[in-house]
C-alpha cells in the first residue's frame, strides 16, 4: 500500500496547465522613444563588469505571468527565473528584508533604517553628514548617501543574532576599490529608502547615488500622491554606470500602491498595480537595450511579498537574473538545491562572486546559478525540424509557460504546507502527550485493568506511532485546507494502525511493522530526492527556510527511533538476521552523513552513538570491535563530506571544514546559535513537552520498575535495550542539533509507546 502511494505521487506530474490570459501592456509614448534614442546615442557603452539589481518590491508571480510581450517576459526568456525565500532574522518587515539582502545573512534592521539621506542634504535644520558623523565618528563622503540609523541596526543585530556585520556587499566592494550606487526610492509622505540597506557598506554609507528630489514627483492621482520619475531615474542610472560596478535601482511605485491597498477598491488596486508594472516595463526595456549581458548581470528581485500573498502563506517572491553563466531555465543555488528556489541571503555571495571578489567567512548563502530540469516540469527541449529561429523561439515560449506552471505549483503547495504545518504538528504532539499521560495514569492508579480498556489505549498508542508515516504520505493527497489535512492524516494513520493491529500477532511485532514501514519509506523517499519530505508537515517548510534539502530534524529523529526499535525486535525474533540489521544501521548512517542525501550532521552523530550501542547490547560484541566499527564509520563520514569528488557539499560539509580549519570564532558562533535555538525551543515549543513526557515515562517505568513492570520486562527481553538506546539517542540529538528538542522528541516516540503498551498488556485481566 505504501509503495502504491509513493508510485502514485511520483508518477503525478507537478506541472498543471493553466491559461495565461494576455494583459494590456503600458503603452510607451513617442516622446519616450525619442528620449531613449537620444540617451543611447549620447552615452557610450561601458564595458566594466557590473551587477544591476532592480528592486521591484511587492511583486508577485501572477504579475510576471500577466506581463506578456514586455521586458519582464523578455528577461525571463533570456535569463533564469525562480522564487526567493524572504525570511529574515526577525519579522517580515522592510527594514529586516533589505538589511538581510545587503548583509548576506538573516539579520534585522531598525525602526529608523528607512532614513537614508545625501550627506549634503538638510534634515531638521542640520546636514545629514553632520548627524551621521556625530553618531558614528566617521566622515561622510560628500556625494555619499548615509543611513543615519546604522548604529541602531548594528546594536539590534548584536543583541538578536550575535553579529554587527551588515552591509556585506557594499563593504566588500569598498575594500576592493569598486563603486556602488543607489538610484531611486519609495518615498511617500515620509522617507522610504530601504534599498540603501542593500547598497550600503559596513559604515552605513553608499558612495554615490540619487534619492529623493527629482527621483519621484507629485501625482495626486496615484497612491500616496507621489510617483517615480522614470526618465529621471534612467538618466541617473546612466550617470553612475561608468563609476559603479554594483547599482541598486529602487522602482518604488509598487510599494506606494501596496501602502494604500486597504484603502483602495479591489479594481482600483489592480489598476494601479498595472500602471506601476507599466513603468517597470519601460525602465527594464531601456536597461536591457543598454547593458551588455556578456559582461553584466541584471537582477530583478522583490524583498517582500504582497500583503495578500503574506496572508495566504505565499512568502516566496519572484526573481529573474540574466547575465554571464545564467542560462534560460530555473534559478538554483547550493543553499537550497531545489529547482527554482533561492534565498535572499544568496544575493550577497552571488554579486561578490560575479564581480570577482571573495566574501567574508561565515556567510550561509551560495552563488545563484541556473538549471533546466525537463523532468521536473514534464518538458523536453525540442529544436525545430529545419533549425528555424521561429520554431526555437516558440519552443522557448512554451518552455517558459511550463516554467511558470511549475513555479506556481511549487508556490501553491509550499503555501499549503506552511499553513497546515503548525496546527498539524501541535495536534500530533498534543495527542502524543495526552495518550501517553493517560496510559501512564492508568498504570499508576490501577493494579489491573479490563482487557477492553487496555486494548483501546494500546490501539491509541499505536495510532500515535503511525502518525509520522501518515504525515509522510499526506502530500500524495494534496489537501487544500487544514481541515482536510487533519482528516486525511487521521484516516491514513487509522488504516495503518488497524491493518497492523489485526495482522501482527504480538505487541512488539505491531510496533516493528509500523516502525519498519516508516524507516523504509523514509530511506526510499530520500534516495528519490525527498519528494514527500519536502511537502510533509513533519518535513521542512520552504517558506520558513530552515532547511531546503536532506531529511530534516523531525524525520531524522523518526528514522533513528524507528530503526532502533525495528532492529532490536527483529533481532529477537530472527537471530540470524544480525548481518542485515548491521547493514541497515550502516546504510542509515551513510544516508544521514551524505551531503547529497540526508545531509544531517546532528543526525549522523546521533546514529553513530545510538546504533553501535544498540548493536553491542544485543550482539554481545566486544568493546574493541564496536569501537573499531565506529572509527571506520567516522572516517567514512568525514571522507564523503570533505573530499570534493564525493559530493557537492552542504551545510554539513561547511561546518566540518570550519572545524578542520580550526576557525574557532566561527565554531563558537555555530555552537552559540545551536544553544540559543535549543533554549528557545525548550521554552516555547510543544516538542519540549513531548520529549519530557516520553523520556519521563520510559525512565520511571524501566529504571524504577514496580514488580509488575519487572515481570513485563522479563517477558520481553529487547525492551530494556530499546529504551536505553532510545534515551541515549534522544539526549545526543538534543545536544548536537540546532533544534535538538524537535529531534529528541521524535526519536523517543516509538520506544515510549511500546513500553506503555507492553505494561498495559501485562495488567490486562484475563
Amino acid at each position: 500500500m505504501l509503495v502504491l502511494f509513493l508510485l502514485v505521487y511520483l508518477g503525478h506530474s507537478v506541472a498543471v496547465k493553466t491559461t495565461i490570459s494576455p494583459s494590456r501592456l503600458h503603452s510607451q509614448a513617442a516622446a519616450h522613444e525619442a528620449k531613449r534614442a537620444e540617451i543611447l546615442s549620447s552615452t557610450a557603452a561601458n564595458r566594466l563588469e557590473r551587477v544591476t539589481l532592480v528592486v521591484v518590491n511587492r511583486l508577485s508571480l501572477e504579475d510576471l505571468r500577466a506581463q506578456t510581450g514586455g521586458s519582464l517576459e523578455r528577461l525571463a526568456h533570456i535569463g533564469g527565473i525562480g522564487l526567493m525565500n524572504t525570511r529574515t532574522g526577525g519579522g517580515l518587515t522592510p527594514e529586516n528584508a533589505y538589511t538581510t539582502i545587503g548583509g548576506g545573512f538573516r539579520v534585522v534592521g531598525a525602526a529608523g533604517a528607512k532614513l537614508a539621506l545625501p550627506a549634503r542634504e538638510e534634515y531638521h535644520d542640520q546636514k545629514a553628514g553632520d548627524i551621521y558623523r556625530r553618531r558614528t565618528g566617521w566622515e561622510a563622503v560628500s556625494d555619499s548617501i548615509v543611513v543615519l540609523d546604522i548604529e541602531s541596526i548594528k546594536a539590534n543585530n548584536l543583541a538578536s543574532v550575535g553579529t554587527e556585520q551588515v552591509g556585506v556587499i557594499g563593504e566588500a566592494l569598498r575594500q576592493a576599490g569598486k563603486g556602488v550606487a543607489l538610484i531611486g526610492d519609495a518615498d511617500s509622505d515620509e522617507y522610504q529608502r530601504w534599498a540603501a540597506l542593500i547598497a550600503m557598506d559596513g559604515r552605513g554609507q553608499v558612495p554615490v547615488g540619487k534619492v529623493g528630489a527629482g527621483m519621484n514627483h507629485l501625482d495626486p492621482l496615484f497612491p500616496t500622491g507621489r510617483r517615480s520619475n522614470l526618465e529621471a531615474l534612467w538618466h541617473a542610472y546612466l550617470g553612475v554606470r561608468p563609476i559603479a560596478q554594483f547599482v541598486v535601482v529602487d522602482l518604488g511605485d509598487m510599494d506606494r500602491v501596496e501602502a494604500e491597498r486597504k484603502q483602495l477598491r479591489v479594481s482600483q488596486y489592480q489598476y494601479y498595480r498595472r500602471e506601476a508594472l507599466g513603468g517597470i516595463e519601460w525602465f527594464l526595456d531601456q536597461l536591457l537595450e543598454e547593458v551588455d549581458l556578456d559582461r553584466e548581470w541584471v537582477m530583478v528581485a522583490s524583498p517582500i511579498p504582497t500583503g495578500e500573498d503574506i496572508a495566504g502563506g505565499r512568502l516566496l517572491t519572484p526573481m529573474m537574473i540574466a547575465g554571464p553563466g545564467i542560462m534560460p531555465g530555473f534559478l538554483i543555488s547550493r543553499t537550497t538545491r531545489r529547482c527554482g528556489v533561492v534565498t535572499n541571503y544568496d544575493i550577497a555571495p552571488s554579486v561578490l562572486s560575479w564581480l570577482g571578489l571573495r566574501w567574508p567567512k561565515g556567510l550561509p548563502g551560495a552563488v545563484i546559478t541556473s538549471t533546466m530540469q525537463p523532468a521536473v516540469i514534464g518538458f523536453e527541449r525540442k529544436g525545430s525540424s529545419d533549425g528555424g529561429e521561429t520554431d526555437i523561439t516558440l519552443a522557448r515560449s512554451n518552455q517558459l509557460e511550463l516554467e511558470f506552471d511549475y513555479l506556481q505549483e511549487l508556490l501553491t503547495r509550499s503555501a499549503a504546507t506552511y499553513k497546515q504545518r503548525p496546527p498539524l504538528l501541535r495536534a500530533f504532539v498534543s495527542l502524543e502527550i495526552v495518550i501517553y499521560l493517560t496510559a501512564f495514569g492508568f498504570l499508576i492508579a490501577f493494579p489491573s485493568l479490563p482487557r477492553k480498556w487496555t486494548a483501546f489505549i494500546s490501539f491509541a498508542l499505536l495510532l500515535v506511532a503511525s502518525m509520522p508515516l501518515a504525515l509522510l504520505i499526506l502530500p500524495v493527497l494534496r489537501p487544500a485546507t487544514v481541515l482536510f489535512a487533519f482528516f486525511y492524516t487521521l484516516a491514513i494513520a487509522l488504516l495503518f494502525t488497524g491493518t497492523t493491529w489485526y495482522l501482527a500477532p504480538s505487541m512488539e511485532s505491531k510496533y516493528a511493522v509500523v516502525c519498519g514501514l516508516t524507516a523504509v519509506s523514509l530511506v526510499l523517499d530520500i534516495c528519490l530526492g525527498s519528494p514527500l519530505i519536502k511537502f510533509s508537515p513533519l518535513g521542512y517548510d520552504v517558506m520558513l527556510g530552515a532547511r531546503f534539502y536532506g531529511i530534516g530534524n523531525e524525520y531524522m529523529g523518526i528514522l533513528i527511533g524507528s530503526s532502533l526499535l525495528t532492529a532490536l525486535v527483529v533481532r529477537e525474533y530472527w537471530p540470524r538476521v544480525t548481518a542485515i540489521v548491521l547493514l541497515w544501521f550502516l546504510a542509515v548512517i551513510v544516508l544521514l552523513a551524505s551531503p547529497n542525501l540526508g545531509a544531517n550532521a546532528g543526525g549522523t552523530i546521533t546514529a553513530l552513538t545510538a546504533f553501535p550501542l544498540a548493536y553491542g547490547l544485543w550482539s554481545h560484541v566486544g568493546r574493541k570491535t564496536t569501537m573499531l566499527v565506529v572509527v571506520v564509520i567516522i572516517i567514512g563520514v568525514l571522507w564523503i563530506n570533505l573530499v570534493p569528488l564525493a559530493g557537492t557539499g552542504s551545510h554539513v560539509t561547511r561546518a566540518l571544514r570550519v572545524v578542520t580549519q580550526g576557525d574557532w570564532s566561527e565554531i563558537g558562533r555555530i555552537l552559540q546559535r545551536k544553544l540559543s535555538m535549543n533554549l528557545k525551543l525548550m521554552r516555547y515549543s510543544i516538542w519540549s513537552k513531548g520529549l519530557l513526557v516520553a523520556l519521563g515515562v520510559m525512565a520511571i517505568l524501566v529504571y524504577r520498575p514496580t514488580p509488575a513492570v519487572q515481570i513485563a520486562m522479563g517477558e520481553h527481553p529487547p525492551v530494556r535495550g530499546i529504551v536505553f538506546s532510545t534515551i541515549t539517542a534522544s539526549l545526543v540529538a538534543l545536544i548536537f542539533n540546532d533544534s535538538g528538542v524537535v529531534a529528541g522528541g521524535t526519536t523517543s516516540v516509538y520506544a515510549a509507546g511500546l513500553v506503555l503498551s507492553l505494561i498495559l498488556e501485562q495488567r490486562a485481566q484475563g
